[in-house]
């Protein structure tokens, strides 16, 4: 555990297990905003997932959804409220640091039940595909767009595993009673780098879905082994931080290298592959007609501009990193307000949970648009509706 001290706040009240029920809350809640997006731009999201309608209608889905997010967001509030009354009062209970792994097993409960549902039955199928790294290519937009995100969740996945560690080795992992002083510390997950290599994990299981695509496709489809690539770019910071952690490396030079990679292919995989823009291709192309978006959209234009700068930000966000720590590091007295702020960012327990969040909204801005293009590719390739042209 840590060192006895004065907690902060942000760890008193939002210690890392209940932070770890937050996220996976905010995911749900996320994921209804989407369905409400579909339903109100009329986008068939159950084609796009190879729904049938005789199966399931989106009004259904809709309706599950949120009294799904509504019994996990009652279950988890009563939860966390309890954990607050305990530590207001300064009540000691062994048990309590029982309570967010009783809310998360209370998610998952209310997420995968074995009831007769449609809905519950596929998604439990499609985890357990996902978990394997396989895929189901006949429903490959309902096994991407899980598997995708979860690579979002992979810091909220260490986290997850940091408490679940701490419990069974029979650390305290809430602050307790009347010893408000101690935080749960993450040093016993970084033995032999467990903790980065564990990050890794979902990307791993992405990297295997898309050699299983490339070979299916009898290695002709080279789409699938460049997103494969893209993949296994995340796997080369892991390796520079690794090395410099151990001393074989001496700065960081090589993780903020790979880390350039890694973002730089990821964004051009997300504009050009993922949402189909003619955004790079407008530049680097001779063509004159070529367009930066492409011919067919379902939003207006703004929506798709800030899409591409949210997601150039947050996929670049480590590059303030760079530029502040380094800065302030020589020179103190040039620290501003903004490169205080990324200091907090990148060196607190508070910044941590801000970056996992501004992943998740990320991730959030990726599936928005994801599956209004595959929706325009499906309806392009049946000439199911006249779709509307804002060009």
């Amino acid at each position: 555990m840590g060192e006895d001290a004065t907690i902060s706040l942000f760890d008193l009240y939002f210690p890392l297990p209940y932070r770890v029920l937050m996220l996976v809350n905010l995911g749900l809640l996320m994921w209804h905003l989407n369905l409400l997006a579909c339903k109100i731009f009329k986008i068939d999201i159950l084609m796009v997932l190879k729904i049938s309608q005789q199966e399931l209608t989106l009004s259904k889905l809709l309706y599950r959804s949120k009294k799904r997010l509504l019994n996990v967001s009652l279950v988890n509030s009563v939860n966390y409220f309890i954990y607050l009354f305990l530590v207001a009062n300064e009540i000691s209970l062994t048990v309590s640091e029982w309570f967010p792994l009783f809310g998360i097993i209370c998610t998952f409960i209310i997420l995968l039940k074995n009831d007769p549902s449609y809905e519950s039955a596929r998604l439990n199928q499609t985890i357990k595909r996902v978990i394997r790294g396989d895929i189901d290519v006949s429903i490959r937009n309902n096994d991407i767009l899980l598997t995708d995100t979860f690579t979002s969740y992979n810091k909220v996945l260490v986290d997850f595993f940091i408490y679940i560690s701490a419990l069974i080795l029979g650390m305290q992992t809430l602050p307790n009673g009347s010893d408000l002083s101690k935080e749960l510390s993450k040093n016993h997950l970084q033995f032999y780098n467990f903790d980065v290599l564990l990050a890794n994990f979902p990307s791993f299981l992405r990297l295997k879905q898309c050699l299983k695509e490339f070979n299916i496709s009898n290695k002709q489809n080279m789409q699938h082994l460049f997103n494969a690539i893209k993949y296994s770019t995340a796997f080369l910071p892991t390796i520079s931080i690794i090395l410099f952690k151990s001393g074989i490396l001496k700065s960081q030079s090589l993780w903020y290298f790979t880390t350039f990679i890694n973002s730089s292919y990821s964004f051009y995989w997300d504009i050009t592959n993922d949402w189909n823009f003619g955004f790079f291709s407008k530049f680097l192309s001779s063509k004159s007609n070529v367009k930066i978006l492409r011919n067919k959209l379902l939003y207006n234009k703004p929506v798709y501009y800030l899409a591409i700068i949210i997601d150039f930000q947050l996929r670049f966000l480590w590059f303030y990193k760079l530029i502040y720590l380094t800065s302030s590091s020589s020179k103190p007295e040039n620290i501003n307000s903004f490169a205080n702020f990324i200091t907090i960012l990148f060196t607190t327990e508070f910044g941590n949970f801000l970056l996992e969040i501004l992943e998740i909204f990320r991730r959030w801005v990726w599936v928005f648009l994801k599956v209004e293009t595959e929706y325009i590719k499906l309806v392009s390739s049946t000439d199911f509706i006249e779709m509307q042209s804002f060009d």
